[in-house]
């Protein structure tokens, strides 16, 4: 007769199993929680960075510069045959010899998602009084959010983990899903277009050091649901400049992999170039699907770098700029 408690019975397969997925699931919510506390440590740092970095920019709305049925005045343009005649601005037609209607703002609350890139590389600081680049690029996505909020934008991940929301909540709640995402093997892959809102404005943010072919792939499939975008390129600043002189060890991120140069004076300027070579490959991808491009040097204040994010979001925005 069969023991019905052996390990060969069917039921006893199954119970196993269903005991080995409890623990997994069990597993994977206390790494959750984990990581959204570790998310919640370090969120009020960085949005105190980001409120000193946008307290020295003017506020004011964000607007659509474009004519429409807002409040506040944008330009003049001469007076065509199907403008109203109380739109006519006797003040400056009188100026001159031709008629003058005064155009106004279109003022409609639009949708910014963000996204930064989150592999070992972006956790990279050349000192300790230098923020991360991945700190660096989240500061400046919660200091955007902070200006976009107190104009009526809608703000949220790219991911779609949460919905947009607006004032503090929503960049509280931002704050929390740019911190608690998840690692991706891949080192630039983006969210799958499905979770990315139509119409939207995008700001990337990453060092986007690897391949500009795997870049290009990645903004396929995101960039044309965009209304705009904006890429912003984050880099240490001995990323930049190579500083060290002699014999110096490199290490990997995340890794034992290491890398002498018996004398880095004799390869900079070779690096430099190459480096230079990859930012303009960076900013050609960038450009080629509709995105403005801008560079950010970790070392650098944040407010001069929002300052250019924001004039890029413009429908108009035309920002190639390295800070």
């Amino acid at each position: 007769m069969a023991n019905p408690a052996s390990p060969s019975t069917p039921d006893k397969k199954r119970a196993t199993s269903a005991t080995v997925r409890g623990r997994d699931l069990l597993t994977l919510l206390q790494k959750l929680r984990q990581r959204g506390e570790d998310a919640s440590e370090a969120l009020p740092a960085l949005i105190a960075a980001a409120e000193r970095a946008t307290a020295s920019l003017i506020g004011g709305e964000h607007r659509q510069r474009r004519a429409g049925s807002g409040e506040n005045f944008w330009q003049f343009r001469e007076y065509q045959s199907n403008d109203r005649p109380q739109d006519i601005d006797w003040r400056q037609t009188a100026k001159g010899e031709r008629v003058f209607v005064r155009q106004k703002e279109w003022q409609t609350a639009q949708t910014v998602l963000f996204w930064v890139q989150n592999d070992a590389g972006m956790h990279f600081r050349s000192s300790i009084n230098l923020p991360s680049k991945f700190e660096s690029a989240v500061t400046l996505c919660l200091g955007l959010g902070m200006m976009l909020t107190k104009s009526g934008e809608q703000i949220g991940p790219l991911d779609g983990s949460i919905r947009v929301g607006r004032g503090e909540q929503g960049v509280q709640s931002l704050g929390l899903a740019l911190l608690a995402e998840k690692r991706r093997a891949a080192e630039h892959a983006l969210p799958h277009p499905d979770t990315v809102t139509p119409n939207a404005s995008i700001v990337l943010c990453g060092d986007f050091l690897g391949d500009p072919d795997e870049l290009d792939r990645n903004l396929t499939a995101i960039a044309g649901q965009q209304r705009h975008g904006v890429l912003v390129q984050v880099l240490d600043n001995a990323e930049r400049t190579l500083p060290w002189t002699g014999r110096v060890i490199f290490t990997g991120m995340g890794d034992d992999a290491l890398e002498t140069i018996e004398n880095v004076d004799s390869i900079r300027e070779e690096y430099r170039t190459r480096l230079d070579n990859h930012l303009d490959a960076v900013r050609r991808v960038a450009r080629r699907h509709g995105f403005e491009w801008v560079l950010h040097d970790t070392s650098l204040p944040a407010s001069t770098t929002l300052a250019q994010i924001w004039g890029a979001l413009s429908p108009h925005g035309d920002t190639e700029r390295m800070v």
